[in-house]
């Protein structure tokens, strides 16, 4: 019988769904997570070649935007009567130059024809920076190496008069090698044959690499590297593809806008997917600890999947006994037990609704929704200790309806009932929200404001005025013909009264207000006013 009931248990069937799952899966898994893992990490690989060319991509136009901002600061300084001064243009030059070590290669002054200012000779005119210099927009030249095996980028920016016209060029040639540019290249290198290509496509020119031999060095011609080609043609973005030794890589493009150039992070395929390799010798060897491993897990797993039906059966047990307050239980996943304790949740809701509903009913009038005399005396009691504390005055405004009875025998209790929920919803519309109107009878309300200021019988005497207003107005267009009437009482407290002194002190008050006919308010202590 043991038996018969553990081989039937939900514990002993999954345990038997995990083997087979183990062994099919230790089958399967070799080719399934292979591809699995090989295309996320192709993903992966391929997101982070994309950061990092972007950062690289950022940090050079930067370095050449800072230098032809400098440039251009430096030409809308250049006082214009040192353009026929060649000394002191040539003094002015070097002082600026060694002011900051921007273009540690030197500046240089000339015309638009070529000729340089400080009579020091000549400079080509079909330079890319001469020629966009002088048609009046900033420009980076194509990168050289130098005499030192340095390499130098030439840039150039426009040097225009009073009226706007260019009339010279101003060039600075800053040395990529001293700033560290290509240092920082080597530091971002990822993995052990990941590089980074900073390409000139208008030039066909590799100005930077992680891989020395390359730098300053012509790309490769079309049809050797597509995903080459295509960032050539515009392409920004990330791929796989082969380069021009045959290495298969995974190459992220992005663009350096200042220059018109692109950067290119790249890693062999052979070394982002290695993991791969690494994951299939794994399923190869461990094989049976794997299968031994998974019935473990399953146990584990069954323990974690049943403890929160225990706990929610506990809680719920201990909810019943009345040893803890009734709320919702914590749905910790979306399963058929959660689901359970969403069920749970509702019916636990539906009971607090109810109770709820039951506590209102049990404080608030039936049919206008009001509070009813239990409720008033609460917040009146609460008012009243408000009032003492920071001295204040509390207003208790007792309405008694006139001609409401000759309302109700003329057009019957339905239209009586309306009259009254229309006469609460006018008095509602003229308190506070501290305030509070009650209904207390069958034509009587009770009105209490708080917070009054002296002088406290004014205010209480404008508010009085204003319910005699309001339930005057003409009733709902089936009750027309018959008027309705207020009585008001109207007792004021600083906070040493008692709710019921106070409601007494206002229903006498009332009364005295009925000598004094329809419509009319009587305080206590004072005259009955209209």
């Amino acid at each position: 019988m043991t038996f018969r009931k553990s081989v039937n248990s939900l514990v002993f069937r999954l345990l038997v769904m995990g083997l087979a799952m183990a062994l099919v899966g230790t089958a399967a898994s070799y080719i399934q997570l292979s591809r699995f893992l090989r295309e996320e990490l192709t993903k992966s690989v391929a997101t982070q070649q994309t950061a990092l060319a972007a950062y690289v991509a950022r940090d050079v136009d930067n370095y050449i935007v800072e230098r032809l901002s400098f440039l251009e600061r430096l030409a809308l300084a250049l006082p214009p009567e040192l353009l026929s001064q060649p000394r002191q243009l040539h003094a002015w030059l070097a002082e600026r130059g060694a002011l900051s070590d921007l273009f540690p290669l030197g500046l240089a002054l000339a015309e638009v024809d070529g000729k340089r200012l400080d009579d020091t000779g000549q400079i080509s005119t079909d330079t890319p920076e001469f020629a966009e210099a002088s048609a009046g927009r900033r420009a980076v030249g194509r990168p050289r190496a130098t005499a030192s095996q340095h390499s130098a980028l030439p840039m150039g920016v426009p040097v225009r008069n009073a009226a706007g016209q260019v009339t010279a060029v101003l060039l600075g040639m800053a040395d990529l090698t001293a700033d560290g540019l290509l240092d920082h290249l080597q530091e971002g290198r990822v993995g052990r044959n990941g590089g980074i290509l900073v390409i000139s496509p208008r030039d066909r020119l590799f100005v930077a690499s992680t891989d020395v031999s390359m730098s300053l060095k012509p790309t490769p011609a079309d049809g050797v590297n597509l995903l080459h080609d295509r960032a050539m043609a515009g392409f920004r973005g990330s791929g796989t593809t082969r380069n021009a030794r045959g290495i298969d890589e995974i190459s992220a493009i992005a663009s350096v806008p200042s220059a018109g150039w692109f950067v290119v992070a790249r890693l062999p395929v052979s070394e982002a997917l290695a993991p791969v390799a690494r994951m299939q010798t794994f399923i190869l060897q461990q094989r049976a600890p794997a299968v031994t491993a998974v019935l473990i897990v399953i146990g584990l797993i069954m323990a974690w999947l049943l403890r929160p039906l225990f706990r929610a059966a506990d809680q719920a047990d201990r909810m019943t006994r009345g040893e803890l307050a009734l709320a919702p239980l914590r749905v910790v996943r979306d399963d058929e037990i959660g689901h359970l304790t969403q069920a749970f949740n509702r019916l636990l809701a539906k009971l607090v609704d109810n109770q709820e509903a039951l506590a209102h009913l049990a404080h608030h009038d039936a049919l206008t929704g009001l509070p009813n005399r239990q409720l008033l005396r609460d917040r009146l009691q609460q008012a009243l200790a408000h009032a003492g504390r920071h001295g204040h005055e509390v207003a208790v405004l007792y309405l008694d309806l006139d001609g409401f009875k000759s309302l109700n025998d003329t057009f019957g209790h339905e239209a009586g009932d309306k009259a009254l929920r229309e006469i609460a919803r006018r008095l509602q519309c003229l308190v506070r929200q501290t305030d509070t109107v009650a209904r207390i009878g069958g034509d009587e309300f009770v009105l209490v404001a708080t917070g009054l200021k002296a002088p406290a019988e004014q205010g209480a005497q404008v508010l009085a005025q204003r319910c005699v207003d309001a339930i005057a107005e003409p009733l709902p267009q089936e009750l027309a013909g018959m008027a309705i009437g207020a009585s008001i009482g109207i007792a004021l407290g600083n906070g040493s009264e008692t709710p019921q002194d106070l409601l007494a002190a206002a229903d006498k008050a009332m009364y005295r207000a009925k000598q004094g006919g329809r419509g009319s308010y009587a305080m206590t202590g004072a005259a009955t006013g209209t």
